[in-house]
């Protein structure tokens, strides 16, 4: 299926309400058209636009509020990630437009941003679904100057950057990417999300600059795993839900930062690069060009968004600009980006998996069924499901006007009462009796062997699933050993989910 990438643009408010305000016009909060200042930078008299437009799925303008952010934006996104889909929602924009506040909100809990209320509607809403079980898992990072961390290592609140353990990336033989030394959390409930939610912005890079007074120096990468199981079935699935929020780009002569803030900045402009050459590569491969490499390995956290960029997931950006006309070239930049960013799609499926041990324990009861079917055939029985005799003797032959049926008639009468179909056989002579008895033997064997082949098809199918079963099992095996000398490894499938052994869980 496909799902069009969907863009959305926030404006955030301007601090001086004077001529220095950008000026633009809003069209139906879908089109923003942006009135380019005239002054000698622009050019006082030229030949140029005056004025530029940009389409987004909606626009937020400087009144908008959290709650409709999250309503239009993210709701629906989770609905999707609820029901087995991957998700992605990143914040794109200047340093100090707003990304950190759309994503986490401020310090009070009525501006609370985009994670903490998804935290909240996604235990709200399976509590509702009572037709599913569900486990929630919880993995926060930050990748500060090409370095990724774990920023839910309690380790970290009182250890230096330099003792951090990085985490590392390696590919399997099945394309899967590994993550080791990132911790994974499960969750039971809201106020533990949020919990570490807190815990891992109180750990996450944050400098002052002349830009921002609390900026984020780092990108960071909030990602809730669900394990979901119909009760009424033996379907289960794994999706993951990333909130990204992505660190501001800045211009350096503008910002005039030095020292290590300086570096910072370096790291956050080449990343976010990175991310625009792949959306670039992506956009060329869309139009027909003959694109076959993209660039995701070029910085780690495009390599960690592959599927979300071009991958089997629903993705949603939130770009936010400045409202002043000293940040102008950094709007245009950003609504440009966002332009290209909406012409992208994916193609996402829902990651659907049957409890293969499930299946197996179906399997034998039917094969024990079908076996003790097969036993009472051995010794003379019916496969009716009454378990009715054959009565020969009281069988009757229906007559057409005195004349006795022929061999096909009377062995089609057979098998309607063999069926149920009739209630009796009217038999006038010996010849008759005989015909239907040779009719009843020959339905008898036909049914024994479509038994038998029904039976050996899923002896094979047992069979099967029992070395399917025994391949992860041994898969598993290896893993643990792999791994035993660090903390848990978040998974990341590009082509198919890892097999859930799902449990109930208890009632609360």
């Amino acid at each position: 299926m496909k799902s069009q990438f969907e863009v959305y643009l926030r404006l955030k408010p301007s601090n001086n309400q004077s001529q220095n305000a950008m000026q633009y016009q809003l069209n139906h909060n879908k089109r923003l058209q942006v009135i380019l200042p005239r002054h000698v930078k622009f050019g006082l008299v030229n030949n140029s636009r005056d004025n530029l437009e940009f389409n987004f799925t909606h626009i937020f303008d400087q009144k908008s509020t959290q709650e409709q952010v999250f309503s239009t934006v993210t709701i629906p996104v989770i609905n999707s990630f609820l029901d087995g889909y991957n998700a992605t929602i990143f914040a794109y924009g200047q340093t100090g437009s707003g990304k950190t506040y759309t994503m986490s909100g401020a310090e009070t809990w009525q501006l609370r941003g985009v994670i903490p209320r998804a935290l909240s509607y996604i235990f709200d809403e399976i509590d509702k679904r009572t037709k599913f079980e569900y486990k929630i898992y919880i993995s926060f990072m930050e990748i500060y100057n090409e370095n990724a961390y774990d920023l839910l290592e309690k380790r970290h609140l009182e250890t230096p950057l330099e003792q951090w353990n990085k985490i590392a990336l390696y590919e399997d033989d099945q394309n899967n990417i590994h993550l080791k030394n990132l911790s994974i959390h499960q969750c039971n409930n809201e106020q533990e999300g949020i919990d570490l939610l807190m815990m891992g912005n109180f750990i996450r890079q944050v400098s002052s600059t002349p830009m921002n007074q609390s900026s984020s120096r780092s990108h960071c990468i909030f990602t809730v795993t669900l394990e979901g199981c119909d009760t009424t079935s033996e379907t289960c699935f794994l999706s993951k839900l990333h909130l990204v929020d992505l660190a501001g780009s800045e211009r350096i002569s503008k910002s005039q930062v030095e020292g290590n803030l300086l570096n910072e900045a370096k790291y956050i402009n080449l990343s976010l690069t990175y991310l625009e050459q792949v959306i670039i590569a992506l956009n060329e491969r869309m139009k027909g060009a003959n694109r076959q490499h993209i660039p995701y390995r070029n910085s780690l956290m495009t390599t960690l968004l592959k599927d979300s960029l071009g991958g089997n997931c629903k993705t949603v950006m939130i770009s936010t600009i400045s409202s002043e006309n000293d940040n102008i070239e950094e709007t245009l930049s950003t609504l440009r980006f966002s332009q290209r960013v909406g012409q992208l799609e994916n193609e996402i499926r829902r990651n659907e998996k049957i409890d293969l041990e499930a299946v197996v324990k179906r399997l034998e009861q039917e094969k024990l069924i079908l076996i003790r079917e097969l036993e009472q055939y051995q010794r003379g029985g019916n496969v009716n499901s009454n378990n009715k005799k054959l009565q020969t003797q009281q069988q009757m032959l229906p007559m057409t006007n005195g004349i006795p049926l022929n061999q096909k008639e009377i062995t089609e009468k057979v098998e309607l009462y063999l069926n149920e179909r009739i209630t009796q056989l009217d038999i006038k002579s010996v010849e008759e009796a005989q015909i239907c008895f040779e009719a009843m033997k020959d339905l008898y064997n036909t049914r024994m062997k479509e038994y038998v082949t029904e039976l050996t098809f899923i002896s094979e199918k047992l069979q099967k699933y029992d070395e399917i079963l025994t391949r992860k099992k041994e898969q598993s095996s290896f893993l643990e050993q792999k791994e035993n000398s660090s903390p848990e490894v978040e998974v990341y499938r590009r082509n198919e989910s890892p097999q859930i052994n799902f449990k109930k869980k208890p009632n609360q």
